[in-house]
């Protein structure tokens, strides 16, 4: 089987579809019997599949966004470059 990879966009949409065919929201469809009961086979693997990519997803976005803010705000040269060229012109 061929590796597919998802944009957040293609997770969002097949999960939309789903709901919207079965008429239940994710967590019904994690937590409620019945509802999962009413969700063909195909459908169900696929489902599975999305949410389990959505939650990877965000695991890995939040991570980078920590990582990012763990390095801190610094002045780029090109910033500080065009801020002395401001106040050279307002001189």
């Amino acid at each position: 089987m061929p590796e597919v990879i998802l944009t957040r966009a293609e997770i969002g949409s097949g999960l939309r579809e789903l709901r919207k065919k079965y008429g239940c929201t994710d967590r019904e469809f994690r937590d409620d019997p019945s509802a999962r009961n009413r969700v063909s086979d195909e459908d169900e693997f696929e489902w599975e599949a999305f949410l389990a990519h959505s939650d990877a997803l965000r695991q890995y976005e939040e991570e980078l966004h920590r990582r990012y803010l763990s390095q801190g705000v610094s002045t780029s040269k090109a910033v500080a470059d065009k801020d002395e060229v401001a106040e050279q012109l307002a001189a």
